[in-house]
């Protein structure tokens, strides 16, 4: 079993919000074209935030995979708490690799525009 730990930077960017869900997962995303596999999950609700300053919000998890497969960490602040992504939400949009290192993960949301 590996512990993956780190923390997911809320920023000003994001506006402030009132009990939104921050949800974050550990994914395997080794299948090119299929649905990743979540490994593990955490999830923080009633979650608010002013708009001031950047908030760090500290995970820990624990997940077990083989050698081989290829692990990310991603997460997904949702406002309305549907469960859904939704404009207003905010998501990672850059990949954060993990390994058996145990090496800390920085995860950095970012807005979901509305659409076109």
């Amino acid at each position: 079993m590996t512990t993956v730990s780190g923390q997911v930077l809320v920023t000003p960017r994001l506006g402030p919000f009132r009990d939104a869900v921050l949800r974050v997962r550990v994914l395997d995303v080794t299948q090119a074209d299929a649905p990743a596999r979540e490994l593990a999950a955490v999830v923080v609700e009633h979650f608010t935030y002013d708009g001031e300053g950047t908030v760090s919000v500290p995970f820990r998890l624990s997940a077990e995979w083989g050698a081989r497969r290829r692990v990310v960490v991603d997460a997904h602040l949702d406002r309305s708490g549907s469960g859904t992504v939704d404009t207003g939400d905010a998501l990672t949009v850059e990949s954060s690799p993990v390994t058996h290192q145990e090496t800390p993960v920085t995860v950095r949301l970012r807005p979901v525009p509305p659409p076109a």
